[in-house]
């Protein structure tokens, strides 16, 4: 869909330390062949800050960014994948309390990696449809930590990394402008996550760490890799080519592109290759220093760039994201100005 006067008026990120992946080697944690394929040089670990925390972080500072007050934020939306610290409980409503506070509705989004995209949407038709209000806050956080999750094993072609990511889009004012953007899905492919053997009556029923690769592999034996590989490169190229289509612009009009922080095989043959773009127009070079930040990785990805002064004005900016289920959302933003922050 074609968007005309939302802007993001503000970006912010809390990235805690790194760890350098050559040191998981050193120490058995992460298999060396896998660390070879990958090519991803770190890993974000959180040691204390729990995710609605490390979100709270990165909304404030969207906010303060932004110019806007608390009190003209009408929208709450909070992307995560994995746990976020208790138990029967709203995290949007956290966030919303300890960021803008006020009355607006506050609502947690659980879309996979696709969450913070499928988020911006949201907000998106939000203020398109509303008549009163001005801005929505978006965030996302995540921490990845046994004994429920073990980031270097629990999956393949990624690792995962704590931290978390905002954005403020306004209908008032801000340093870019939302220019198009468009969701798809897959649904025939939710087997590729799900584990087939059954339902549990609760969250890790026998105690041990989450192990996607075994039910990706059982999806594989089933139904076969090379129809894998074929139905998520088309999901992912459809769902870009409609929305440059929508935005009246290609690929070549794209000055970056903001893509998953995944390993560099997985990258390849899932984004690369199906969208025909070279690796040093992405943001890889940042991304393999971050690993995959769950739904954060495009407004993270966009504030890295918007921050490092590598987009200037009248430059366009794709943004991509894919999430398991399996759901793809792509976006095109304009860059109107760069930000004091900046």
């Amino acid at each position: 869909m074609r968007w005309q006067n939302l802007h993001i008026a503000g970006l912010g990120a809390f990235l805690p330390p790194p760890v350098p992946t050559a040191e998981a080697v050193e120490r058995g944690w992460y298999d060396p062949e896998e660390a070879d394929e990958n090519e991803l040089t770190a890993v974000l670990v959180a040691e204390h800050e729990c995710a609605p925390d490390m979100a709270v972080a990165a909304g404030r500072q969207a906010l303060a960014r932004s110019g806007h007050a608390p009190s003209e934020v009408i929208l709450n939306l909070h992307a995560n994948i994995y746990h976020q610290g208790q138990d029967f409980w709203t995290p949007a409503s956290y966030v919303q309390r300890h960021t803008v506070g006020g009355s607006g509705l506050a609502v947690q989004i659980q879309q996979g990696s696709n969450g913070g995209m499928a988020a911006l949407e949201m907000a998106a038709a939000h203020l398109w449809a509303g008549r009163t209000g001005t801005a929505a806050l978006i965030t996302t956080a995540d921490r990845y930590c046994p004994p429920g999750f073990d980031r270097w094993n629990s999956d393949t072609g990624q690792i995962y990394s704590d931290g978390a990511a905002a954005l403020l889009l306004s209908r008032r004012s801000g340093f870019a402008r939302l220019r198009a953007m468009v969701s798809t899905s897959d649904p025939e492919l939710e087997e590729l996550c799900r584990d087939t053997t059954g339902f549990s009556a609760v969250p890790h029923e026998n105690g041990e760490p989450l192990d996607l690769r075994s039910r990706k592999k059982r999806y594989v034996k089933n139904h076969g890799y090379d129809e894998l590989l074929e139905r998520l490169a088309a999901g992912t190229a459809a769902n870009v080519r409609q929305t440059l289509a929508d935005a009246e612009l290609t690929l070549d009009d794209m000055k970056r592109v903001v893509l998953p922080n995944l390993g560099r095989a997985l990258l390849e043959w899932e984004f690369l290759e199906p969208l025909d773009i070279p690796l040093e127009r992405t943001t890889w070079e940042w991304g393999r220093q971050v690993s995959h930040l769950g739904p954060g990785d495009q407004f993270a990805g966009l504030d890295h760039l918007v921050g490092g002064g590598q987009v200037r004005p009248g430059d366009h900016v794709l943004l991509v994201g894919v999430g398991i289920g399996f759901n793809w959302t792509s976006a095109v933003v304009d860059i109107d100005s760069v930000p004091e922050t900046a």
